[in-house]
C-alpha cells in the first residue's frame, strides 16, 4: 500500500493532483488507515500509470475516465484516433507557421523535416503506454469491430500501405484464429502465406457447392461477366469456368497466389476467360454495374460482411447476383471453450438469418443461403494438416511460424470436437 504523498512522488506528481483526482473519481482511494490518511493499492498504482500515459499523450481528464472504467473496451480506439486527429491538425498548423516564419526571416533553409504521426512512431508509443503484442492485437479487433469505417481511416492517417491496411483489417476480422493481428503485422502475412501457398484450396468448398450457388443466382446471361474477388489460387474460379460460359476477372492482394492461378488457367486452355488482377476488394477501379455476376467465397470479412455488401451492390449491373460464403454461427449456445476461440477470432460472426436481414437492409432480395458440405471442412483440414507437417521444421524457429501452426492446430481441434457448432454459409443476392 501506498501513502499519497509516496504515490504521488513515484508518478512525479503533486499530492494536490491526487486530491483533486480524487475529487472528480478519476483514482479513489483503495483504503484509509487511522486519521482518515488514504491508502493506495498495486490496483491504484496501475491505473494512476495509465492516467499518467493518457496525459502525456494529451487526452482529457473525462476521457481518460470513460477508458479507464470502460470495461468493453470499445471508447480507447475512438478516444485515440481522435486525439490523433488532433494532433496531425495542430502538426499542419505549426508546419504553416514554421514556413511563414522562416519566410519573413529570408532563411527558408531553416525549415526542417516535418513529418505527421507514422505507424513506427504509433506503435511505438503504444509499447512505451505498456501495450503488449496481445494488446494491440485486440485494440484493433475492437476498433474493427465497432467502427470499421473509421479504422480504415485511422490506418491510411498513419501513412500504412494498401496492402498491409488490408492484412491489418483481415486479420483484425478475420474468421480464422491465425489471422488476428501481430505487432509485425508485415512479417507474419508474409510467413501466413508461405505456408498456405502450399494448399490445394485456401478454404472449405467444392465443385458441389459452387453449383449448388449457381442455381440460386437467377436471371444470369449465358455468358455472364463474373468478378471473383479473394480467389485465392483459383479453386472457385476454375470451378466458375466449368459451371459457365463466362469471364471472369479474378482478385487478390497476394500476387503468388494469381501467378499459380494463372498458371492453372493456361493449362487447362481458360487463359482466354480468366483474368488475374492484384488489386484490394475494398479499393476496386471498375466501372459501376459492370457484372453480371461477383463471387467472394469466405473472404467478405476482410472489408467486414457489411459494408462488402453495401460496397459492391454498385459494381452489380441491374438484376446481377452476388454470392459470397461466410463464417456463421449453428448453435446459439456453443460450448465455452468454442464461444471463447471464436468471441477473438471473428467477434463479428454472426448467424445465417442476420446476414439475410443485412443483405434485405441494403435492398437485395435473398435468393436463398445453404451451410456448406461438412465434407469440405474435412478435406480443407486434412490438406491444411498436410501442409502444416511438411512445413513445420522449417518455422520451428520462427514466433510467427509458430503461432500460425499452432493456432491453427488448435482451430482444426474445435471443428473437430463441435463439428455442429458453427460452419460456412453460402448466401446469394439479387440487386
Amino acid at each position: 500500500m501506498h501513502t499519497i504523498g509516496r504515490l504521488a512522488k513515484r508518478h512525479g506528481l503533486s499530492r494536490s493532483t491526487l486530491l483533486y483526482y480524487d475529487r472528480i473519481g478519476l483514482l479513489r482511494a483503495s483504503g484509509h488507515a487511522k486519521g482518515e490518511y488514504r491508502r493506495y493499492s498495486a490496483a491504484d498504482d496501475a491505473r494512476l500509470k495509465k492516467i499518467c500515459e493518457y496525459r502525456k499523450a494529451g487526452l482529457a481528464l473525462k476521457d481518460i475516465g470513460h477508458i479507464l472504467d470502460d470495461h468493453a473496451g470499445t471508447r480507447l480506439a475512438e478516444t485515440l484516433e481522435g486525439r490523433l486527429e488532433e494532433l496531425n491538425d495542430e502538426l499542419s498548423a505549426l508546419k504553416s507557421q514554421q514556413a511563414l516564419v522562416a519566410r519573413l526571416l529570408g532563411r527558408t533553409d531553416l525549415i526542417g523535416e516535418f513529418q505527421t504521426l507514422d505507424k513506427a512512431t504509433w506503435v511505438s508509443l503504444l509499447g512505451e503506454a505498456g501495450f503488449s503484442e496481445d494488446e494491440m492485437r485486440r485494440w484493433h479487433v475492437q476498433f474493427e469491430q465497432y467502427a470499421p469505417d473509421r479504422h480504415e481511416a485511422f490506418l491510411r492517417k498513419l501513412r500504412i500501405p494498401e496492402d498491409e491496411i488490408s492484412a491489418i483489417r483481415s486479420m483484425a476480422a478475420a474468421p480464422h484464429h491465425i489471422l488476428n493481428i501481430n505487432k509485425e503485422s508485415g512479417k507474419f502475412m508474409e510467413v501466413f502465406f508461405k505456408i498456405y501457398e502450399g494448399l490445394d484450396r485456401e478454404g472449405p468448398g467444392n465443385l458441389a457447392m459452387t453449383r449448388c450457388a449457381l442455381d440460386l443466382c437467377t436471371g444470369s446471361p449465358d455468358k455472364p461477366a463474373i468478378l471473383e474477388l479473394g480467389c485465392g489460387t483459383g479453386g472457385a474460379t476454375l470451378d466458375l469456368a466449368e459451371l459457365t460460359n463466362g469471364t471472369i476477372i479474378a482478385t487478390d492482394v497476394y500476387q503468388p497466389f494469381l501467378n499459380r492461378l494463372a498458371e492453372k488457367a493456361a493449362s487447362q486452355g481458360l487463359s482466354d476467360r480468366v483474368t488475374t488482377m492484384k488489386c484490394d476488394m475494398a479499393d476496386l477501379a471498375f466501372e459501376p454495374e459492370s457484372f453480371d455476376l461477383i463471387w467472394c467465397e469466405g473472404a467478405a470479412y476482410i472489408m467486414g460482411v457489411d459494408k462488402a455488401l453495401r460496397y459492391w451492390k454498385r459494381f452489380l449491373k441491374p438484376g446481377g447476383c452476388l454470392a459470397l460464403s461466410d463464417a456463421v454461427w449453428l448453435n446459439s449456445t456453443p460450448p465455452e471453450e468454442v464461444k471463447a476461440f471464436w468471441a477473438e477470432a471473428y467477434p463479428a460472426m454472426r448467424t445465417p438469418e442476420e446476414n439475410v436481414r443485412a443483405g434485405e437492409s441494403f435492398g437485395y432480395t435473398s435468393l436463398g443461403h445453404f451451410t456448406i458440405d461438412g465434407q469440405c471442412w474435412d478435406a480443407f483440414y486434412a490438406d491444411v494438416e498436410r501442409r502444416l507437417n511438411n512445413i513445420e521444421g522449417k518455422y520451428q524457429g520462427d514466433h510467427n511460424g509458430r503461432s500460425i501452426i499452432d493456432t491453427t492446430r488448435r482451430e482444426i481441434y474445435l471443428y473437430q470436437t463441435h463439428p455442429d457448432q458453427y460452419g460456412y454459409e453460402f448466401h446469394v443476392f439479387k440487386k
